[in-house]
């Protein structure tokens, strides 16, 4: 039965993968950063907890030496800063990562579309908010990380280097670095499990995967499911200005 279902499954992924995604969301550099910053995190949260629970199903994976699983996760912890070290510079660097900031920034009209989407999906509103290329949700998740990647990183650090460096700090400041640290580990998993997992796995629109996380791109049909005002700007492009793209994003001839 197994067996059966697995197949059954494969072909209808493939038929998924196989549908036509005309409009990029994610260029090429983008996609580097994201896969960069996701394998980083899966090793963080396994090593971490693998650390703090040494008799639990992670640290068993990671085998019973503490110091490799110290050494596995010190090196993903310099490989998510250095990503965000370079997403900075990216950000500050580029047009499009300059345009990725203005599109992101979070606006009354998130408030807006947060208060009008809960009354629609709990039936007191017949239609949907419209939602431009980033939406509130997005826009919590990215920030969300923003931060949560500067205090990890700030508390990480502080442990690591707690004699060399951060030696003129009485114990105790080790110690809330410690707390800090561990919870936001929590949270971080949790958010990334309820929030995120359901947006690019779960929900029916996208399952079992959201393959812009591959090659950048999504159909035209979740697009305007999705990003209904983003859509709606987009056709009223130019008609010498590809007609496949989002606002505010690059062909991928152009892509970086």
């Amino acid at each position: 039965m197994a067996l059966h279902n697995v197949l059954v499954w494969r072909r209808k992924v493939a038929a998924r993968r196989r549908e036509r995604r005309t409009i990029v969301r994610l260029t090429a550099n983008q996609r580097l950063q994201h896969w960069l910053l996701l394998t980083s995190f899966i090793v963080l949260v396994l090593s971490g907890f693998a650390l703090q629970y040494p008799d639990s199903l992670p640290a068993w994976l990671l085998g019973s030496n503490e110091y490799l699983r110290r050494i596995i996760h010190r090196v993903a912890a310099v490989v998510m800063l250095v990503v965000g070290v370079y997403h900075i510079g990216y950000l500050a660097l580029t047009k499009d990562g300059r345009r990725w900031v203005k599109d992101m920034f979070p606006r009354v009209k998130d408030i807006r579309d947060l208060l009008e989407n809960f009354a629609y999906y709990l039936g007191l509103r017949s239609i949907k908010s419209k939602i431009a290329r980033f939406g509130y949700a997005e826009k919590a998740e990215y920030w969300a990380v923003i931060w949560g990647t500067f205090i990890m990183g700030l508390t990480g650090l502080m442990i690591w280097f707690k004699i060399g460096v951060f030696g003129f700090l009485a114990r105790w400041w080790i110690d809330i670095a410690l707390a800090i640290h561990f919870y936001e580990a929590v949270l971080a998993t949790l958010a990334i499990i309820v929030w995120h997992f359901y947006h690019v796995i779960f929900d029916p629109d996208v399952y079992p995967v959201n393959f812009a996380l591959i090659d950048g791109r999504v159909s035209e049909e979740l697009f305007r499911e999705e990003h209904e005002l983003a859509f709606e700007q987009m056709n009223k492009q130019t008609p010498t200005a590809p007609d496949n793209l989002a606002p505010n994003e690059t062909s991928p001839e152009t892509a970086d």
